[in-house]
């Protein structure tokens, strides 16, 4: 057994342990299992809401996709601008119609909003579908991730099955409270990782921030370019409005919402 296989166990188990000691010393209703009983402030807020936003996409997708592609990836940072921008108006609106109706899933809010439960359920099945699409490549990253950690001694199908397992009975057993305990321990070491990496590899392999992307260019003076068909800049700009207007369409990021203290604890998030 390496050493590898230890710290994989050892975050598991720890994950399960945080999610039991969230749970402690509260009487789990719908509202306090799925909202933590609209009690959170501004920083668990944000700690969960990242926590859900910032995952294997994190480190594989954005990272393959500007190592592939170039130019075009800095659309991942660019929505994020527009994003906030529309949140800061949005989100705390749509807190204080949720509180006041005691809103609860995200197809309440569209349900009770325009007064057509079937509304709620297709906006239900849609959500579905796109939770399942997103679970299905989040659970993939999660297996490569894993089996390259452990130096191929877990194999993929191995890690997502435990990740499923492990996932199910924290939400199930403790709901949004253990979500966002982990979140906080999953957070800080996220930033900690980006800014290492960040800082570590431009310096050990180049000496430099601006020899690493000298060397870039040298190797492909195309790359800092957007090529003229297919992801070109009209792709790049309908791909930011189109991603910032479905961003707050996933339904765990408007449960996130709902769960805060304040609508200024929501406003704090977007700014």
């Amino acid at each position: 057994m390496n050493a590898a296989l230890g710290v994989i166990a050892l975050f598991v188990i720890g994950a399960l342990g945080l999610a039991v000691l969230a749970r402690r010393g509260r009487t789990m209703s719908l509202e306090q299992w799925a909202l933590g009983g609209r009690g959170l402030g501004a920083i668990m807020v944000f700690l969960l809401m990242a926590g859900e936003s910032f995952s294997t996409f994190t480190f594989l997708g954005a990272s393959g996709w500007s190592y592939s592609k170039g130019s075009p990836a800095f659309y991942i940072l660019a929505y994020g601008g527009l994003t906030y921008l529309m949140a800061f108006w949005m989100l705390p609106a749509i807190w204080r119609y949720a509180t006041a109706h005691k809103l609860v899933s995200f197809s309440d809010f569209f349900a009770h909003k325009y007064d057509s439960r079937p509304l709620g359920v297709l906006v239900s099945m849609v959500a579905l579908m796109g939770m399942v699409a997103l679970l299905t490549i989040q659970l993939r990253g999660l297996g490569i991730i894993v089996s390259e950690a452990s130096y191929g001694s877990i194999a993929p199908q191995v890690a997502i099955w435990i990740g499923t397992v492990v996932m199910v009975s924290y939400i199930l057993f403790s709901g949004i409270h253990g979500s966002a305990s982990i979140a906080i321990v999953k957070d800080v070491l996220i930033l900690a990782l980006a800014v290492f990496l960040g800082i570590y590899l431009p310096w050990h392999y180049y000496g430099g921030v601006t020899p690493m992307f000298t060397a870039i260019h040298a190797a492909n003076p195309t790359f800092f370019e957007f090529p003229k068909d297919g992801l070109n800049l009209t792709w790049y700009n309908s791909t930011i409005l189109l991603t910032a207007l479905g961003y707050y369409l996933y339904p765990f990021n408007l449960t996130s919402v709902y769960a805060a203290r304040s609508a200024s604890a929501v406003r704090r998030n977007t700014t």
